[in-house]
């Protein structure tokens, strides 16, 4: 078994050679994001895919370049008034696409939705999902979180939904809407269950998942690793790598790197490494398995899968990875 690494900006070569998009990540401060930039690049990653206001796609793009794509978050400040909520989110639909800008982020999970009374498959919502097909534009939807936080945060059923029953949202938007292209964050918000993603799925072609969620997702990958290596190399084509890395205030390189550092044992490793972020919800230091997925799936996953996703332009980045 692998020990804490003592030096995690020393990372180990990586198995493939292909660019590594991060298909999820947040942007937050200039200052901050940098730290996160430079951890990103000791890794070998090549472009994120960062989230955030449509306001920061201007600086951010001036500041980090090509090295950065936009996913930008939904406008919720008008929710009461469904005319005033669709043209505002329609016309950001609009202002993204004008700006380059490559996802439209849906923050969907319980506390939100028992926060505003909107879910993702409330009517009002049919006028953004149009404008979005008719843009062309992918989304992204965070929907459930772990299994545990059923047990602890929301075990009121009078305040939230079951877990299985929340996902209604996704199916009965997909059924509405098949042509709408979704990646579910965080494996879908259900890394314990691989039977139901793999339902998920089958059921519908334009979902995607993403592997963010490091600490969830590395833990519970880690608890079933013959079951997750034979899911992922099934479901290659339809997952895409992110870390949800969250730039804040004092947050070190050290920090983001231990985030690419699990990602990086998990899919290219091989036997157990003592994770390096500690994990309330594991009231425990995880084990991550290595996985030692093929080099093949690690290429979908890591940069084919998001390049047709994002409609990203792959002459251009693998241009950039070779000077």
């Amino acid at each position: 078994m692998r020990t804490l690494m003592n030096d995690l900006t020393q990372p180990s070569p990586r198995r493939v050679r292909v660019p590594i998009i991060d298909a999820h990540c947040h942007l937050t401060k200039l200052g901050w994001s940098a730290t996160m930039f430079r951890a990103a690049e000791i890794y070998g990653i090549s472009k994120l895919v960062g989230i955030g206001d449509i306001k920061m796609v201007e600086p951010m793009r001036r500041r980090f370049g090509s090295r950065v794509e936009f996913n930008i978050w939904m406008d919720h400040s008008k929710p009461d008034d469904p005319a005033a909520f669709a043209r505002s989110n329609v016309e950001l639909v609009r202002r993204a696409v004008d700006l380059g800008c490559r996802c439209v982020k849906f923050w969907y999970k319980p506390q939100f939705n028992e926060k505003t009374g909107l879910f993702l498959d409330d009517w009002r919502l049919d006028p953004v999902f149009a404008a979005l097909i008719d843009a062309d534009m992918p989304v992204m939807v965070h929907i459930a979180d772990p299994d545990i936080w059923w047990r602890k945060q929301y075990k009121d059923r009078n305040r939230f939904e079951s877990k299985r029953h929340t996902y209604r949202q996704v199916t009965n938007t997909l059924g509405r809407y098949p042509e709408l292209n979704v990646v579910l964050a965080h494996l879908g918000g259900h890394p314990e269950d691989l039977g139901h993603l793999n339902e998920l799925l089958d059921q519908h072609p334009n979902l995607r998942l993403d592997t963010s969620a490091t600490k969830w997702v590395a833990r519970e990958l880690s608890g079933q690793p013959r079951k997750a290596r034979r899911f992922i190399i099934d479901r290659a084509d339809r997952l895409l790598f992110g870390t949800d890395v969250v730039p804040r205030k004092g947050t070190t390189v050290e920090h983001h790197c231990a985030r690419y550092a699990v990602h990086q044992h998990l899919w290219e490793g091989r036997g157990k490494m003592a994770s390096p972020i500690p994990d309330a919800d594991a009231g425990r230091r995880v084990q991550v398995a290595g996985l030692n997925l093929p080099d093949d799936v690690l290429e979908r996953i890591y940069y084919r899968n998001a390049v047709a996703f994002f409609g990203l332009d792959s002459e251009t980045i693998e241009k950039g990875q070779k000077q």
